[in-house]
């Protein structure tokens, strides 16, 4: 029996829905373009980001265990709700004290996601078909959301380029289809022995994270995540002294995000051709070249973008699958929630550092910089050896 005969396939199909309307494809073209109209610096924008990332840490744990007490889909339900009422409230703002609140409140809306999806997604596979399966299905999960962006970036850049704010309000309704979606998911039950309760949280995630050959993963994964956002935010200034139009940016992103979903459709291919371990060490060693390369050739940026994208399609599925198969059923939400909250902990110094850099100096420099970082880290990091460790029965959180 083949792969495709074995998934549940309505639970998929809605799922191939869902992730289809969760694309940020129609304002991500003209967010940079957007804040730098309402007056915003660099510096204050990379700031916007790092209040993310803090909002994201302090609401990670909460929501984790919010979605492991009343359910992953009505965790699901909520969170996204709250991002189209975020979306909306950010086309309508001007000042950066009023967009701190709206991306705290997005924030919010994402952490109540960021675990339970994929908890969702790993135990209704799990229970109906087999784990082995999740980076299938949540690959290609990926490459919807990125296919579908890729049509909604062109849409996207002629909308901006008659009013920078229509974008948002579009992706406040499509959020808002995404969220009648998420409301028919089948509900996947956590038997009360598997529900952790506030007293085992810290614990939990010392034993599952900091206490196994997770820490550094997680470590290694965020740095390299860290370091593409941090460069990828000057994908829109760049691009326009490069002689982009505002009207083509749609363009420019629609073909970084059909590759980054051919590259996210392979995910699995990567991992069993390539190997994690050789991935992880491949990836910021490209990424890292292209962006040092791009201070010689400024053209070299454009591939550099493609290549952040596509890095992030393929690392995302892999990561998870990763984490997943060392946590045990037992309070998944909640672990997985304490990841990502390590993630936005190690993305918030170069956010920060990106943004003052490109005031202080350029976009191109502070990428460059960022770039020879990522290449520093690379060298130091690897030579105790990857990341990446086999499973074994006796690992901590094995089922």
């Amino acid at each position: 029996m083949s792969l495709r005969d074995r998934l549940p396939a309505r639970p998929v199909v809605k799922y191939y829905l869902y992730m289809a309307t969760n694309t940020m494809g129609l304002a991500l073209p003209i967010w940079v373009v957007f804040l730098r109209a309402q007056g915003l610096s660099y510096t204050e924008i990379m700031v916007l980001d790092a209040i993310w990332w803090l909002g994201l840490t302090a609401g990670e744990i909460p929501t984790g265990f919010v979605g492991d007490r009343i359910g992953w889909r009505n965790s699901l339900v909520l969170g996204n709700a709250l991002r189209a009422v975020a979306v909306v409230a950010m086309g309508l703002s001007s000042t950066f004290a009023v967009l701190a609140g709206v991306y705290l409140l997005w924030a919010v809306g994402t952490t109540l996601q960021s675990g339970s999806t994929d908890a969702w997604l790993y135990e209704l596979l799990e229970r109906r078909v087999g784990d082995e399966t999740f980076e299938h299905v949540r690959g290609r999960g990926e490459s919807v959301t990125l296919a579908v962006g890729a049509a909604a970036a062109v849409a996207g850049g002629y909308v901006g380029d008659v009013s920078l704010r229509w974008p948002f309000y579009a992706t406040g309704a499509l959020w808002a289809v995404g969220t009648l979606v998420l409301v028919t998911f089948p509900s996947i039950s956590v038997d009360a022995d598997d529900r952790v309760t506030p007293l085992e949280v810290l614990p939990l995630l010392r034993e599952r994270v900091l206490g196994s050959d997770l820490r550094r993963f997680v470590l290694w994964v965020g740095i390299l995540l860290g370091v593409a956002q941090a460069v990828g935010r000057f994908t829109q200034p760049v691009s326009v002294d490069l002689g982009v139009p505002v009207a083509s940016l749609g363009w420019l992103y629609a073909g970084f995000t059909v590759l980054a979903a051919l590259a996210s459709a392979r995910s699995e291919w990567i991992r069993d051709r390539v190997g994690l371990d050789g991935w992880f060490l491949l990836a910021p060693a490209v990424l890292g070249t292209l962006f040092v390369g791009a201070w010689v050739v400024p053209l070299v940026a454009i591939p550099g973008f493609v290549a952040i994208r596509a890095m992030r399609a393929v690392t995302r599925p892999l990561s998870k699958g990763y984490v997943n198969d060392r946590v045990a059923t037992a309070g998944r939400a909640t672990v997985l929630s304490g990841v990502s909250m390590a993630y936005s902990l190690i993305k918030l110094p170069f956010s920060v550092a990106g943004g003052v850099l490109a005031d202080a100096l350029s976009p191109t420099v502070a990428m460059t910089l960022l770039a020879l970082a990522l290449l520093g880290a690379t060298l130091v990091f690897h030579r105790r050896g990857s990341p990446v460790r086999l499973r074994t029965g006796t690992e901590v959180g094995a089922d």
